[in-house]
């Protein structure tokens, strides 16, 4: 049993309202993972997914984009995002790689630990910033665990002034959580052999051009697209398994493989992310490789 295990089966007895600011699909796996240890654990929770209630709601939308630039401008002052059930014993945000200066995750904890006093953790993370002081907001004593899921984070946070009532710990993506078994039912058939090149084409994006043709040129039937949005959670699923070989900077499109027994070539992004999970959670499985550019 991992840390993240011990402390969900610690408060098992409690109500969890989990949160996220939602994604792609690789964070769909990620909730997933979660909601297995959660179910296994007997433990009553509400998820809510900010990216479901922004879609339906123009006005949340604009709440959530006026609170980043209000973030980046250094305001203390913002507008509710979610509302968390009044009864709910604890808050839990969900993992992913999103409590950066990239994604905005701290805007979301922010405003949530401004209106709600329950204790907080944070599933396993990608922690990376250069300006935010994230110890800064635990300040009001109430408990707090925060989960790495690679020690680079974990040096990074152990590198801020430490809280007493802030905890930190150490365990593995929550997507790591599913087996072939969970996924199996997903697969779609594929048509024709291919190999599917993923490559990432935001912020996180450190790919060369040079370096994307080199790998595209030395397939004799590349697929090449960034499916990390694309289609449904089955056509995600299904183009990772069918594949022959994957290469990729997506994070979770490795992760399937890794899950499916795939062989995959996971290359670097903007920070440790990639690198840390890597050499944390998916070192000892041999299809998997990591490649520095």
């Amino acid at each position: 049993m991992d840390a993240f295990e011990e402390f969900l089966r610690e408060h098992s007895n409690e109500k969890f309202c989990t949160v996220t600011p939602g994604g792609n699909h690789g964070d769909t796996l990620i909730h997933m993972g979660l909601n297995k240890k959660l179910d296994e654990n007997g433990i009553d929770y509400t998820s809510l997914n900010l990216e479901e209630i922004y879609s339906r709601d123009v006005v949340s939308g604009l709440k959530y984009v006026l609170n980043i630039a209000a973030w980046k401008l250094g305001l203390d002052r913002g507008f509710q995002l979610l509302e968390i059930p009044e009864d709910a014993d604890l808050i839990l945000f969900e993992g992913g790689g999103y409590m950066n200066d990239i994604w905005y995750g701290p805007v979301l904890l922010k405003q949530i630990l401004k209106r709600h006093s329950q204790p907080v953790a944070v599933a396993p993370q990608s922690y990376w910033f250069e300006s935010t002081d994230l110890m800064g907001h635990f300040t009001d004593d109430r408990s707090v665990t925060l989960f790495c899921r690679e020690r680079r984070s974990l040096e990074l946070l152990l590198g801020m002034p430490q809280r007493p009532n802030v905890d930190i710990k150490t365990s593995g993506d929550t997507a790591l959580y599913l087996d072939a078994e969970d996924l199996r039912t997903l697969i779609k058939p594929a048509r024709e052999p291919y190999d599917l090149i993923c490559f990432r084409k935001d912020k996180e994006s450190i790919i060369a051009p040079e370096k994307r043709r080199e790998i595209i040129e030395s397939s004799d039937a590349p697929l090449v697209d960034d499916i990390s949005k694309k289609g449904d959670l089955g056509d995600f699923i299904s183009t990772v398994a069918n594949a022959r070989q994957v290469h990729t900077d997506r994070l979770h499109v490795a992760i399937t493989a890794h899950i499916l027994r795939k062989e995959a070539t996971l290359y670097p992004n903007r920070y440790h992310k990639n690198r840390g999970v890597y050499e944390y959670s998916l070192a000892g499985d041999p299809e998997i490789r990591f490649i520095e550019t």
